[in-house]
């Protein structure tokens, strides 16, 4: 599990860097390995990361002194392949030609999409930047969807297309809040972090539900893919992926007689999987993190 974190201000005004700061702190509940930022200043793709916890990088001068940008994604990082020491295993990730990505999920299929060309890392999410940035015809997202066999929910920044902010989920959780007073969408992982850190509340009156002042609430659906310009939405597409049952090979149990099946909200990713009552080992279908039966219970 990772989180995922970011924001698009369309209008002249940019996010509160208190509460942007705070946002970036409370992510690390997702990955404490390592942590970092990108962003897109005259044309030049900026990136910064550390195999530190998020708390910790945001005392740093690097980011005290950061005017915050119009466009920009962030990362915690809990790993699962490749060692945080060798920082290019950390994200967000970024190409030679400019391209950046946050992600959270696990890739099970990278080895296959390398085959034999060089990796500048160990990370699995390289094979969604590697697809990313391949030049050639067609579009690249489905691309995606074709040939991933995992989860991802993802965040894409272009220096060569400077204007657009590209989110794509399968399985894994992205929300958003759009402030229709600052003109800003703030998109994460998890939104209670978001509540937390932009002090949202709901607004009552007579005990009816009135909304959460200017802040609109919207969860991307599964399988879809949303790109966002200067002006607003430009595409929300659905794709379908031609590997559905990817977990078949490691990660889905046969069912037999001598455990009880039950769906369950993985405690890691909070994706639907299935659970094998009183089976020693579980592991989610989605992320395949393991699963306990403490785990069920945990407040």
């Amino acid at each position: 599990m990772c989180g995922i974190m970011g924001y698009y201000s369309f209008g002249k005004t940019i996010p509160d860097k208190e509460k942007i700061t705070n946002m970036f702190s409370l992510l690390e509940t997702r990955g404490r390995d390592a942590c970092g930022f990108a962003f897109i200043e005259d044309n030049n793709l900026i990136v910064h990361k550390k195999p530190i916890k998020s708390s910790e990088l945001i005392k740093e001068a690097d980011w005290e002194s950061l005017t915050l940008p119009q466009v920009m994604i962030l990362h915690t990082r809990m790993k699962t392949q490749g060692s945080e020491k060798n920082n290019a295993n950390n994200h967000p990730l970024f190409s030679k030609n400019g391209i950046a990505i946050v992600h959270n999920g696990i890739i099970y299929n990278d080895k296959e999409i390398f085959g034999k060309k060089e990796r500048d890392a160990e990370v699995d999410s390289e094979s969604i930047l590697h697809l990313l940035s391949i030049k050639t015809k067609g579009d690249r997202i489905k691309r995606l969807f074709d040939r991933i066999e995992g989860s991802f929910a993802v965040a894409v920044i272009d220096r060569n297309d400077p204007d657009k902010l590209i989110l794509i989920k399968k399985d894994n959780p992205i929300d958003l809040y759009y402030d229709s007073k600052s003109d800003i969408l703030y998109f994460c992982s998890e939104r209670e972090i978001m509540q937390q850190s932009l002090n949202i509340e709901s607004v009552t009156q007579r005990g009816f539900n009135l909304g959460e002042r200017s802040f609109h609430f919207y969860e991307m659906q599964n399988n879809y893919a949303l790109i966002i310009n200067k002006e607003g939405v430009e595409s929300y597409q659905k794709y379908y992926p031609a590997k559905s049952r990817w977990f078949d090979r490691q990660f889905h149990y046969p069912v037999t007689s001598d455990f009880d099946e039950i769906m369950i909200e993985c405690p890691w990713c909070f994706c639907q999987t299935t659970y094998y009552d009183g089976k020693l080992f579980n592991k989610c279908e989605v992320c395949g993190m393991g699963i306990n039966e403490e785990d069920l219970y945990a407040i």
